[in-house]
C-alpha cells in the first residue's frame, strides 16, 4: 500500500509541474502572440480559476496521502520536514492566487477596459499600472510555485528511493 501511495503522490507532484510548465510556458506565449491581448487575457481568465484551484486542491490531495503513510510510520515526518513545509507553502500560495490575486486582477481588468470604453484613458492608464504590479506579483507567486512543484516532485522521489536502497 505505501507504493501505492508513493506513486500517487509522484503522480500528482508531476501532474502539479506539468501544467505549470505548459500553461507557463506554452499556452500563455502561444495566445499571447496569435491574439491581441484582451482576448488572450479573457481566454487565460477562464483558464486560471481551475489552474489555481487544482493547484491548492492537488495538494491537499498530496498532503492527505502523506498524512495516510504516518500513520504506520510516525518517524517519517522527521525525514520529510522540509518537504511538508514547502508543500503547505505551495497550497497556500495557490490559495493566494486563487482566492486573492485572481480577483484583484480580474476587477482591475474590467476596470481598465471600462474607462478605456467611456475614453477615460488617463484613469485607465493608472488602472492598467495597477494591473501590470498585480500581473508581476501574480507571475512571481506562478514562479516560486513551479519551483516548488519540482522541489517536491525531485525530494519526495529521492527520500522514496533512498528508502529502497
Amino acid at each position: 500500500m505505501s507504493k501505492i501511495i508513493d506513486l500517487l503522490i509522484l503522480f500528482i507532484l508531476g501532474v502539479l509541474a506539468g501544467f505549470n510548465i505548459f500553461l507557463t510556458f506554452i499556452v500563455a506565449p502561444v495566445l499571447f502572440s496569435n491574439l491581441d491581448n484582451r482576448h488572450a487575457g479573457e481566454i487565460m481568465n477562464l483558464i486560471f480559476p481551475y489552474y489555481f484551484s487544482s493547484g491548492w486542491i492537488l495538494g491537499i490531495a498530496v498532503y492527505s496521502l502523506f498524512a495516510l503513510k504516518t500513520v504506520k510510520n510516525k518517524e517519517i515526518i522527521k525525514k520529510f520536514k522540509l518537504f511538508v513545509v514547502a508543500l503547505g507553502l505551495l497550497i497556500i500560495l495557490n490559495m493566494a492566487l486563487h482566492k486573492t490575486v485572481l480577483p484583484i486582477a480580474r476587477s482591475l481588468n474590467i476596470q481598465y477596459y471600462t474607462l478605456l470604453k467611456e475614453d477615460k484613458k488617463e484613469e485607465a492608464k493608472i488602472v492598467k499600472d495597477k494591473f501590470k504590479k498585480v500581473h508581476a506579483v501574480s507571475s512571481s507567486i506562478n514562479l516560486i510555485n513551479l519551483i516548488l512543484e519540482i522541489y517536491l516532485f525531485q525530494h519526495f522521489l529521492l527520500k522514496i528511493r533512498k528508502k529502497e536502497d
